[in-house]
């Protein structure tokens, strides 16, 4: 591939913006408040370690150097940990083939 992949700080822009565009669609409306109220404070977003699980939900093998996982939630305060995740995605770093596949949190 002679293509440059974007950074993982332009994937998480990315990512930010497409996870504000759809959390009214896709959480339930107490979770779309909890994260507008408390963003500004406890909000994150940040890029992990692609996890196994992403083949059965996107239907191909996913290159942990092509795609990128993003968790966007709210950090606890006491471990410094996110732990209340509103949403994984898993989004291209690969400028030429756009992807993104999230996975909402439910309750």
């Amino acid at each position: 591939m002679t293509t440059e992949l974007i950074s993982y700080d332009d994937v998480i822009e990315v990512a930010y913006d497409i996870f504000l565009e759809m959390a009214q669609d896709n959480l339930e409306p107490a979770d779309v408040a909890l994260f507008t109220l408390q963003f500004d404070d406890r909000g994150a977003a940040e890029v992990v370690d692609t996890r196994d699980d992403w083949a059965e939900h996107v239907g191909f093998e996913v290159d942990g150097e092509v795609y990128a996982e993003v968790l966007i939630g709210l950090v606890n305060e006491e471990s410094d940990v996110l732990d209340d995740v509103f949403a994984r995605m898993l989004v291209s770093r690969d400028p030429e083939h756009k992807f993104c596949h999230m996975l909402w949190k439910r309750d």
